[in-house]
């Protein structure tokens, strides 16, 4: 039975790999003709246009610190960790993937078409599009492997294709991407969807796919911090020699992108905080907090409302500020060494923020009666105990 899984999955992989080199054919072959239909039919020289996105990134910021919460509080804290932390891998690929192809942002190539929205990096493919698609596709997921209903797979595939619309529409019509830098995109989301969900098999509801993360830990973050040295070793060496010899000066946005993969070894120590100072290192109690049961009646009892809503913007408002304060002023192609970049601050800023806004946070959360499970009582019902004691 487990051989006849294992050929299947191999066999996935292998279609996987010949979807992607006929995508890379269709897209030799069509890139000129996509990027004709983007300058017809979706950019446009009038700057006032502009002003009907103002707030375009604003608001997909907010359904991003949506979606995290929504997982976080009504599926569980594994689904929600797990969007976060694809996020930031799909960032950290799309990143390569762009100093691989070198192709500019259509504004650099055609000053006639201004875009709506500064920016420093190469486009192909969009980290957006990417983002967007597999953003989505974990929320849907997420709420059809709690509730696995015809209704439930309508309206969350419903939401999964508006929002991807939307979000790919919008960066064409800010002239900031040509088509097939957003098809390109969407084509890595769906290859890393396909990968965790159709051949990993990822369920939200299995405690022991989290397990394994906590059990092998020096190898989880050997993993994260080899696969990032080894490709900035290889940027230093390899391809910055040819960036400087060029005069480009559009890799450093692109490296800075790439330093996310940190904020997910910030994330990844958090949870190992947790488990071991708050939880003890007990599996049964670390597993009924962070993992519902698709019953629920093993679980801790559920956040109000109110209280969900405060913690929200309790994440939002540290997200935004932790995530301004991480230094930009750094220059991949003047740095002297490859040890001086890799001490850099954007990294060591990363992992505190990672750290901060799983562990910190949540224990703050926790101190203050805001959280839904019953190992520390908090501040606030403290309060009300007493008064009710009284």
């Amino acid at each position: 039975m487990e051989e006849n899984q294992n050929s299947k999955s191999i066999n996935k992989i292998y279609y996987l790999l010949m979807f992607y080199i006929i995508y890379l054919i269709f897209y030799i072959l069509s890139k000129d003709y996509l990027k004709h239909i983007s300058m017809k039919y979706f950019f446009s020289k009038d700057t006032t246009r502009c002003d009907y996105f103002i707030y375009s990134d604003y608001f997909e910021d907010g359904i991003k610190y949506l979606m995290y919460y929504i997982t976080y509080n009504f599926i569980n804290l594994y689904c929600s960790i797990f969007m976060i932390s694809i996020i930031t891998l799909s960032t950290f690929i799309t990143s390569n993937l762009k100093i691989i192809y070198k192709e500019v942002k259509p504004s650099l190539k055609h000053p006639e078409f201004p875009s709506c929205t500064t920016f420093s990096s190469f486009g192909t493919p969009s980290s957006t599009a990417c983002n967007v698609f597999l953003l989505f596709g974990i929320f849907y997921q997420g709420i059809y492997q709690k509730k696995p209903m015809k209704s439930t797979k309508f309206f969350a595939g419903c939401l999964w294709f508006i929002f991807v619309i939307y979000g790919c529409l919008v960066r064409m019509l800010q002239n900031s991407l040509y088509l097939n830098q957003v098809i390109y995109g969407l084509v890595i989301g769906f290859i890393i969807y396909y990968f965790f969900f159709e051949i990993v098999k990822i369920d939200f509801y299995d405690y022991s796919y989290l397990k394994i993360f906590l059990e092998y830990k020096g190898s989880c973050i050997f993993g994260i911090l080899f696969v990032f040295l080894f490709n900035t070793f290889f940027q230093f060496i390899l391809t910055k020699p040819y960036l400087k010899k060029n005069n480009n000066e559009f890799i450093n946005q692109n490296y800075l992108s790439q330093t996310i993969l940190f904020e997910l070894l910030g994330y990844y120590i958090g949870i190992l905080l947790e488990y071991v100072i708050n939880f003890n290192c007990n599996d049964n109690l670390f597993c009924r907090y962070n993992v519902k049961e698709k019953n629920e009646n093993e679980m801790f009892n559920s956040t109000k409302n109110d209280v969900s809503f405060f913690r929200l913007l309790l994440f939002c408002f540290s997200d935004y500020y932790l995530t301004k304060a991480i230094p930009t002023d750094i220059d991949f192609l003047d740095c002297s060494s490859y040890i001086n970049l890799l001490l850099c601050l954007p990294l060591i800023h990363r992992v505190l923020k990672g750290i901060i806004l799983f562990f910190v946070l949540k224990y703050v959360i926790r101190f203050l009666g805001l959280s839904n499970e019953d190992i520390n009582v908090g501040y606030f019902n403290s309060k009300k105990l007493i008064k009710e004691k009284n």
